[in-house]
């Protein structure tokens, strides 16, 4: 990681690219990459599916297809996909129930959506941001899309976010205070750490709050 990552990244973008990177063996066959422009440090496994298809909204963004993902008709054919990548991008889905069945309409029996999406995180538009789901509202949703859950994980816990929020209020300092309080990045590292302690996940109160979640789910073959 170069010093400009560690420096700028936020916690909840390191925590998704290690996600991303645990689930890279789930990339095969034909994978509809949906507002997938490269973010992060993960590198898209492109080159070891038989075909990779960058789809979005905005043209602008030089896709391969351009669709919105609550109406992918007479673009993406039924059961044509493997695996449909939606990373971060739901929240910029003004009707996700739509955009679940069409997801699940173009994906193969067997096939899977992998989904990240942000919860306890600033408001960003791309172009527009609707809403923010808890976990519970994603199991419902996914599981009453008819999508089997496969995992579901919390990235980012109370710590990280208190983490990404000091680092943005240190971003829009000026440039001295700035550059003085990078230097304190690493303590703010250690205290994040304690995401992953017993005290983190399992406090009646901290646990409640969370940056966000990377779902797997799959349509069943049946």
């Amino acid at each position: 990681m170069s010093i400009g990552d560690y420096l700028w990244s936020s916690y909840r973008r390191k925590q998704l690219d290690r996600a991303q990177e645990r689930v890279r063996s789930l990339y095969r066959g034909v994978v509809l990459d949906i507002g997938g422009r490269d973010r992060g440090r993960f590198v898209k496994p492109r080159g070891r599916v038989e075909r990779w298809v960058f789809a979005d909204i905005n043209e602008d963004h030089d896709p391969d297809l351009v669709l919105d993902v609550s109406d992918m008709q007479g673009v993406v054919e039924d059961a044509g996909v493997d695996v449909v990548n939606a990373l971060e991008l739901f929240e910029h889905v003004e009707r996700i129930d739509r955009g679940l069945r069409e997801c699940f309409r173009v994906l193969r029996p067997g096939g899977r959506l992998v989904i990240s999406v942000p919860f306890l995180y600033p408001v960003h538009s791309d172009p527009h941001d609707f809403q923010r789901w808890t976990r519970e509202k994603w199991v419902r949703a996914l599981e009453g899309t008819g999508f089997e859950i496969e995992s579901l994980e919390v990235t980012g816990g109370f710590f990280s976010v208190l983490g990404d929020a000091v680092k943005t209020l240190v971003h829009a300092l000026p440039r001295v205070p700035l550059r003085i309080l990078q230097c304190f990045y690493p303590l703010l590292d250690l205290l994040v750490l304690l995401d992953r302690t017993g005290f983190g996940r399992g406090h009646p109160k901290l646990a409640g709050y969370h940056g966000g979640y990377f779902i797997v789910a799959t349509r069943p073959q049946r």
